[in-house]
């Protein structure tokens, strides 16, 4: 009964979209991308919150370098931004498909996305001034600002409410810009062409960013320091209209090439921001994501059912995730099985996973899952005029 009720999950936790058609690899790369935020997280919160002295030397340093690479999860969710905002935008000017409203393009963007963020931000706001953190006063103008992604713009600091959603402020400024810029670049037909124009662009807003040093300061919490990666979201959405949509060819060699990219991008990912480093990076990051399309096994994984279902649910994962874990580590802060920092960590994974997913789950089906059919706003004012007449 137990084993059938699991198996059977996952199906209830795909995504609803708005064409019907779910690209699995996509799913599976959303998995890729939090998994790297929620361990980040944890390890921060283990080690600013726990009273274990654990042993120094190599181990530490290594397990802590490991599990401090969370950015790289924030970067691949822009680029599966850029990919699957311009997909439609793309295939209108390459291949003839359905011309896409640009009003119903926003209020999809708003009625999708809006609700579960408002819930969440306005539900961690009451917590912080029950438990004393804030008063009322303290707290409005943060989670106005943060209601209307300027938090960021305006305080140029991330939100003290939850600070992972500077990176959803960035995400609704490209929603914004994304159908102009995908029309214009889309427009160009020849492919040899708009893909060299494509990396071109990519290479000038890094060179572009490193000059205006965009990357540090306040503006690092904006799209300008980061629209590059939702530009190659853009030239993964063209290879794939193009070469991989009716059949995409995989190849052993490709699994191995995904595993060196992820390796790449751990070690090249920096603070500092070298100009080089970045280009790097993100040469990294575009291998990585093609390598998953195209390889063998890993891809298999990648387009697992229970993976697939957890990257459908990012969204709710992203927004709940923080505070979960600062009230999990309050009561197992203590726990201690050794004084080698990865196997406490190990534990203290081991232990979040169930309780974040129980969570994650319960939020996704009542709030973000409803969210995803397109009418249903209609649906709800249908419900309610019913109820009260």
């Amino acid at each position: 009964m137990l084993r059938e009720f699991f198996s059977s999950l996952p199906s209830k936790l795909f995504r609803v979209t708005s064409g019907g058609r779910v690209i699995r690899e996509i799913d599976g790369l959303r998995f890729l991308a939090i998994f790297p935020v929620v361990i980040q997280h944890l390890s921060e919160r283990l080690e600013r919150n726990t009273g274990i002295v654990f042993q120094q030397g190599n181990e530490f340093d290594i397990a802590t370098f490991i599990t401090n690479r969370g950015f790289i999860g924030v970067y691949v969710f822009f680029i599966i931004s850029g990919f699957i905002l311009a997909k439609p935008f793309a295939a209108y000017r390459l291949k003839g498909g359905r011309k896409i409203s640009l009003k119903s393009y926003y209020i999809r963007r708003l009625t999708r996305l809006e609700p579960p963020y408002i819930i969440v931000m306005i539900l961690i706001s009451i917590v912080l001034i029950v438990m004393g953190y804030y008063s009322l006063s303290e707290i409005y103008p943060h989670l106005v600002a943060s209601v209307f992604y300027m938090h960021s713009i305006y305080y140029h600091s991330w939100s003290v409410i939850n600070p992972p959603v500077w990176t959803l402020e960035i995400e609704v400024q490209f929603y914004i810009i994304a159908p102009f810029l995908a029309l214009a670049l889309f427009t160009i037909k020849h492919k040899g062409v708009r893909r060299f124009g494509l990396i071109g662009l990519i290479l000038i807003l890094l060179l572009l960013q490193d000059y205006f040093d965009l990357a540090h300061g306040y503006t690092v919490l904006t799209i300008l320091a980061h629209i590059h990666y939702f530009i190659i979201g853009f030239l993964l959405v063209d290879i794939y209209l193009n070469e991989w949509e009716n059949g995409i060819s995989k190849k052993s060699y490709f699994n191995y090439l995904a595993i060196l990219a992820f390796g790449g991008a751990m070690v090249l990912w920096s603070w500092d921001h070298y100009l080089i480093n970045r280009i790097f990076f993100s040469f990294s990051l575009f291998i990585l994501v093609y390598s998953v399309f195209r390889s063998t096994w890993v891809n298999k994984f990648f387009t697992l059912p229970w993976i697939t279902a957890i990257g459908g649910m990012c969204y709710t994962i992203y927004l709940i995730h923080l505070p979960i874990i600062e009230f999990f580590i309050k009561y197992s802060k203590e726990i201690q099985v050794s004084e080698i920092f990865s196997i406490n960590f190990i534990i203290q994974l081991l232990l979040l996973i169930p309780v974040l997913l129980t969570f994650s789950i319960v939020f996704y089906l009542l709030i973000e899952k409803p969210c995803m059919h397109k009418d249903w706003p209609k649906q709800l004012r249908a419900y309610v005029l019913a109820k009260v007449g």
